[in-house]
């Protein structure tokens, strides 16, 4: 009986000498599951154009309003967008408006909102300008645009309140 016990015994032990050769394993470990998550692609960087109408206030109390047309280029770094514009709008009564503005903006995705300081023109008078403004990427290549812009004309002196829409499209 004894001698089974040894046999079995000894041939349990030399079953498991290659295991302990290895020596002790470290435990299988998975790796936890990663997942990707999709970050938005937006872009501002570019040239675009369109039509707009505004509407405003002077100082005096006069209200003016007229349709008009604009053109800009903008550029994307990422987190902060920077840019220029150009606009024209003929106002009803038969004045004259012309902008140009640089654009401050953060790129939010598909959402950017944005400052401006420039230069306007109305009737004959020259003066600077500020505002804020949110423009939507309506798709990838139009813009939407609502802006608020404060003019200040001191040859004059006077100022104005302004609002505009707008809608670009993107090149």
């Amino acid at each position: 009986m004894f001698r089974r016990f040894l046999t079995t015994t000894s041939i349990a032990l030399l079953a498991a000498v290659p295991a302990i050769a290895d020596g002790p394993s470290d435990p299988v470990v998975e790796p936890a599951p990663t997942f990707d998550v999709a970050q938005p692609v937006s872009d501002w960087t570019g040239f675009y154009a369109g039509a707009n109408v505004t509407a405003g206030v002077t100082g005096g109390g006069t209200q003016f309003w007229g349709p008009g047309i604009q053109a800009g280029y903008l550029y994307d770094t990422g987190e902060f967008v920077f840019g220029g514009e150009a606009s024209y709008n003929y106002l009803i009564g038969g004045d004259h408006l012309g902008a140009v503005d640089a654009i401050f903006g953060y790129d939010a995705g598909n959402v950017m909102p944005h400052l401006t300081l420039g230069g306007t023109y109305l009737s004959n008078e020259f003066g600077v300008s500020g505002g804020a403004g949110l423009s939507v990427k309506a798709t990838e290549n139009v813009l939407l645009n609502a802006r608020y812009r404060y003019s200040y004309y001191p040859g004059v002196p006077a100022h104005t309140h302004q609002g505009i829409v707008s809608v670009s499209y993107r090149f």
